[in-house]
């Protein structure tokens, strides 16, 4: 195949990722970028390795037209959807890296890795929590917090004089008012503890 839209229609096709929407979402890449390769009116494209990335094939094949479409036969190629990676950010903002996720989340979904303990069983030092910095808490919601220069896992209680409190799992500690509602980063909407403490 000598042009890069015939490499590209043959991965889309061997790989089952024939709806331009859908790979453009999983490359990152606009859908009229890959319409204009397919149409023959792109010859070159700076979205062609993020193409070749979502598709799970050789970026040299797609780029070149060089060697085999899955590369070499020792080596596999995984597929990557960058739709759903999500933003990291610690307490000084974002860090600049981003971590794959399970499924696709809004983009202004933001990760927070827990460094140390909370006093929330749910979510322990060395998670990973997805918080959603556009939502407001409701009563009862795990919520994430800046205090001073870290960050903590809360549960969150809407008083009867309508203010916002926080609380731990251990009954005996009594529950704090927020002061600042800017401390609470957001509500978290998806947990993920990659190895338990013994």
């Amino acid at each position: 195949m000598k042009t890069l839209k015939e490499r590209l229609a043959y991965a889309m096709h061997t790989t089952g990722k024939n709806n331009q929407t859908e790979l453009g979402r999983q490359a990152g890449v606009p859908q009229s970028s890959i319409s204009k390769i397919l149409r023959g009116d792109s010859e070159t494209s700076r979205h062609t390795g993020k193409l070749a990335a979502a598709l799970g094939v050789s970026a040299d094949w797609l780029i070149n037209g060089t060697g085999s479409i899955f590369g070499e036969a020792n080596q596999t190629i995984q597929a990557i959807d960058v739709s759903k990676n999500v933003k990291v950010f610690d307490f000084n903002g974002f860090t600049g890296n981003h971590v794959s996720w399970f499924s696709t989340l809004p983009e202004h979904f933001r990760a927070y890795e827990i460094k140390g303990r909370t006093g929330i069983s749910q979510a322990p030092a060395g998670a990973i929590v997805i918080v959603d910095p556009e939502e407001l808490p409701a009563s009862e919601d795990l919520v994430l917090v800046l205090l001073k220069d870290t960050i903590s896992v809360f549960r969150y209680h809407i008083g009867g004089d309508g203010k916002g409190y926080l609380s731990v799992d251990d009954s005996r500690v009594p529950l704090a008012p927020v002061s600042d509602l800017s401390s609470v980063l957001g509500p978290i909407v998806q947990v993920f503890i990659p190895e338990l403490n013994k």
